[in-house]
């Protein structure tokens, strides 16, 4: 079922070269409104001028988390994997890359009344970002989160569809994740 329409708000956390505000953009046809947030500065500098002519979308540079200021963030080993956790999927340490604006979607988003899809792909930080948009959540009717850590996986499931209550469907199987899911690496969730 389709789920984006004419006039919809939609976040693509993590955009990288956007991908998916591309695709956002498409489905909304001038619509609508998108924030497109990008961490690494080189990586936001190619969103910025590939949709600086687009009114409904607004571009950002910065890392989304659980707090609002400075945090540190890292190389990853190309621009689709630099993150704000230190590490890669392995557990190696990354390189820091210095400090970039944090920030909650709580206080990215507070002014959005509705929110029809909020995308997450930011390489092992998915629970930063769940953490940071406890007041928003109310306001969005869908999340699409790519999981990238096993270790984070039975938090993230728990607070997805207990805390949330939120039916979420295992991307790649098209099964509903329950409790005794294994990680599903992209979720879509949604109220129920």
């Amino acid at each position: 079922s389709e789920i984006i329409e004419e006039s919809d708000v939609l976040v693509d956390v993590g955009s990288n070269y956007g991908d998916y505000t591309e695709f956002f953009k498409t489905k909304l046809g001038g619509t609508g409104y998108i924030y497109s947030i990008e961490l690494h500065p080189e990586t936001y500098q190619h969103i910025e001028s590939k949709f600086k002519n687009d009114q409904n979308i607004k571009t950002f540079n910065y890392a989304i988390c659980d707090v609002d200021g400075e945090v540190e963030y890292f190389k990853g080993k190309d621009a689709w994997t630099n993150n704000i956790i230190g590490h890669d999927m392995s557990f190696t340490k990354n390189q820091s890359l210095g400090k970039i604006q944090g920030i909650t979607l709580d206080t990215l988003l507070k002014d959005e009344k509705k929110i029809k899809l909020i995308k997450i792909d930011v390489e092992g930080a998915e629970k930063l970002v769940l953490k940071g948009m406890k007041t928003i959540i109310n306001n969005v009717d869908n999340i699409l989160i790519e999981c990238h850590l096993d270790e984070d996986w039975v938090e993230i499931k728990g607070y997805l569809i207990v805390d949330l209550n939120l039916r979420c469907t295992n991307i790649n199987s098209g099964e509903e994740v329950t409790n005794n899911s294994n990680r599903a690496y992209q979720c879509l969730c949604k109220k129920k």
